[in-house]
């Protein structure tokens, strides 16, 4: 692994009682048992003091007798790894941090449950279709600053009627490094793939040709990301289509474009059935 891979969580070891531990945060280190525990528990904690905010402001829907005209969205900004591979925080690419909450409830319509690649991008035109408003379409090349109303996401409502839809190749993510590297990610049902690499603040876009460290790993074998197999000979095949699909973007992997009544779409097959189905 490459070292620009690494974060040494310097705010959980800047705190007076975790410095104390004398924690250097280097590479196949972490914190003590005892240290472990107690942020564990605290994270706990918060998580189900969330949970029960979360179960009275549902509540109140009921007893205002909305419950059947309201869509609920719940979603966190990011994962936090807890001493999963020696880290803490959330300031990577791994799972563990990049891999967050998003519930979504449209009464009477997802109460079986759904699990599918998603990504934060996809709640406003998920809402907006779920409430019944006007299609927003999606934003131009470019454009998405000067442009009043678009998104870049996919709504996710085909999936209410039709959970083994495919919307989605992947799931993209970035986090920088220092001031002019960045670290870019992209998740499929099998893969994650990502590459730090050389990024202008200026135009706020990479330079793919300066590489400072490539991540893969394969989470049908390897769901905690413990092994690095960049470079392995029998990855090459799906290594090389997912640098592909990461240097082209977001746009390029969207393998199901619906209308409003979810009738239009192109769908490679090729692609998805390679990147679905390639094993070791």
């Amino acid at each position: 692994m490459s070292e620009i891979v690494w974060f040494k969580y310097g705010d959980v070891r800047g705190c007076s009682d975790i410095a104390a531990y004398g924690a250097t945060g280097d590479i196949n280190t972490t914190l003590p048992d005892e240290a472990t525990r107690d942020l564990r528990r605290a994270y706990y904690s918060a998580v189900s003091y969330i949970d029960d905010i979360v179960g009275q402001l549902v509540d109140k829907t009921v007893e205002l007798g909305i419950d059947q005209d309201t869509v609920i969205v719940f979603l966190g900004d990011h994962g936090l790894a807890l001493g999963e591979l020696g880290l803490w925080g959330k300031n990577t690419n791994f799972e563990v941090a990049t891999h967050a909450p998003l519930l979504i409830h449209v009464p009477g319509q997802t109460d079986a449950g759904i699990v599918s690649v998603v990504e934060f991008v996809d709640v406003f035109p998920t809402v907006v279709e779920a409430a019944g408003l006007a299609t927003v379409e999606r934003c131009e090349d470019g454009s998405s600053e000067s442009t009043p109303l678009c998104h870049e996401g996919t709504s996710l409502m085909p999936l209410v009627s039709a959970p083994e839809t495919k919307l989605k190749l992947s799931a993209f993510s970035q986090y920088p490094r220092q001031t002019d590297i960045m670290g870019y990610s992209i998740r499929t049902d099998q893969f994650r793939y990502t590459e730090w690499v050389q990024f202008d603040n200026t135009t706020n876009t990479p330079d793919w040709t300066v590489n400072s460290g490539t991540e893969l790993y394969d989470h049908d074998i390897d769901p905690e990301e413990n092994y690095n197999v960049h470079g392995d000979s029998s990855y090459a095949g799906a290594e090389e289509i997912l640098q592909t699909f990461l240097h082209k973007g977001w746009r390029d992997s969207i393998i199901l474009y619906c209308d409003t009544e979810h009738k239009g779409f192109t769908f490679d097959a090729f692609w998805f059935h390679f990147l679905h189905h390639i094993h070791a």
